[in-house]
């Protein structure tokens, strides 16, 4: 089975490090800095990456998330709610752990803890079960009750035809 076609003509040509321009002289203050070309897809990985319960935990026990810095770049973060940017996401667990996180010292804290890391994955799992099952319906749950009540009732008819001859 083979992917979709990658349009090359879409995709911009990068240059090659061996032509860069080193007549250029950029001066950077500490407020300045060089965005690389794939920010976009950087972020989108980043900001996916806190659907993560583990990866949080990660971040708590390492102390990044009592940083002040790190707290402005996830307020920078929630241009993601928009909806011209929340379509590319795949884990939209993420944006409500964003909230969470820049709203909720406590659970900044708390995370720090493997049981209400555990707790809250849990809660995640749980959130994505029921809500399967409001789209999906129990799946084939039903088609397998479906299908003893309809050999009982082959059963009942069988031992009903038996009784009369």
């Amino acid at each position: 089975m083979a992917g979709p076609e990658l349009d090359t003509a879409a995709v911009p040509e990068e240059e090659p490090i061996n032509e860069i321009d080193h007549s250029v002289n950029i001066e950077m203050t500490s407020s300045q800095s060089i965005l690389p070309p794939n920010r976009f897809e950087l972020e989108l990985e980043f900001i996916q990456c806190l659907a993560s319960p583990a990866y949080l935990h990660h971040l708590a026990t390492t102390g990044v998330l009592q940083e002040a810095a790190f707290l402005e770049f996830l307020e920078y973060l929630q241009y993601w709610k928009k909806p011209e940017y929340v379509k590319y996401l795949s884990y939209p667990h993420c944006l409500y752990f964003l909230e969470l996180l820049l709203e909720n010292s406590t659970f900044r804290r708390e995370l720090g803890n493997i049981p209400f890391r555990d707790f809250v994955h849990s809660q995640q799992f749980y959130s994505w079960q029921h809500r399967a099952r409001r789209l999906y319906g129990e799946g084939l749950v039903k088609e397998e009750e479906e299908e003893s009540s309809a050999m009982k009732m082959d059963e009942n008819i069988e031992e009903g035809t038996k009784s009369q001859s």
